[in-house]
Formats: structure tokens, C-alpha cells, sequence
């Protein structure tokens, strides 16, 4: 066995502060788990969620960063790992409405996430 059979290149793409909910995120993610990057690209062209946007370029970007830094063919490629974590929760906005002691007293927080997906080399079809 080669090196490269050994160790497979890793592609990494992140996007950081995204302005969408970890939750809506993940579930998305949830809906291409599991495809190759271009069957999840063209899946994800087509989903209704405004949280798509996102994990589409993202997906874009690993596969872009694979075909030009490493020269390899987005069909040769698998998923690794596709992650959702929470990013800060930032722009306190005061909801006008009665909310008594519970759920903050009304004040509503912006949810930020961060996407990272991983991305590996498939060797003769088989995974490395």
C-alpha cells in the first residue's frame, strides 16, 4: 500500500457566523446525509429551505477546493463529516408582547452557526 492509500487527502470547507438557526441547519444537513458532493449539490439546488443556501456553498466550496489544491475529481469524492455547531447567539430584540417571568422575558436572540464539512478521496470506488 501507497502512502496516499494510507492517508487520503482530507478537503475541508467552513463557513463561520452564518445568519441561520443551528436547528434548520442541521435539518437540511440531515436531508443530503450520506450522498456523494455532487449528488448533495444538486439536491440541495432544489430544496425550498431558505437554510439551503448556506450548505450549498459550502458544499461548493469543498469541492472546488478539492478539484483545484488537490486536483482530484469531484466523482472520486465521499463525505467524511458534515457538521452544524452553534455559533453566538447575538442582537437581543424586545418582542412587544406580554411574556411574564418565563421563555427571557420576551427578548429574542439571533442564532449564528457555523458549518464545517470534511471531505475524502475514494479510491477505485471503494472508501480510503
Amino acid at each position: 500500500m501507497t502512502k496516499d492509500e494510507l492517508n487520503p487527502k482530507k478537503i475541508t470547507a467552513r463557513a463561520s457566523f452564518v445568519h441561520n438557526s443551528p436547528r434548520k441547519l442541521r435539518l437540511v444537513l440531515d436531508a443530503v446525509r450520506g450522498m456523494r458532493p455532487v449528488e448533495a449539490v444538486a439536491r440541495l439546488k432544489l430544496l425550498p429551505q431558505r437554510a439551503a443556501k448556506p450548505i450549498l456553498a459550502v458544499f461548493n466550496q469543498a469541492v472546488g477546493n478539492a478539484k483545484n489544491n488537490f486536483s482530484i475529481s469531484p466523482a472520486n469524492l465521499q463525505v467524511q463529516s458534515a457538521q452544524i455547531m452553534e455559533g453566538p447567539r447575538i442582537g437581543k430584540k424586545a418582542d412587544v408582547h406580554a411574556h411574564g417571568a418565563r421563555f427571557d422575558r420576551g427578548v429574542r436572540r439571533k442564532r449564528l452557526a457555523h458549518i464545517v464539512i470534511n471531505l475524502i478521496e475514494e479510491k477505485n470506488g471503494t472508501k480510503s
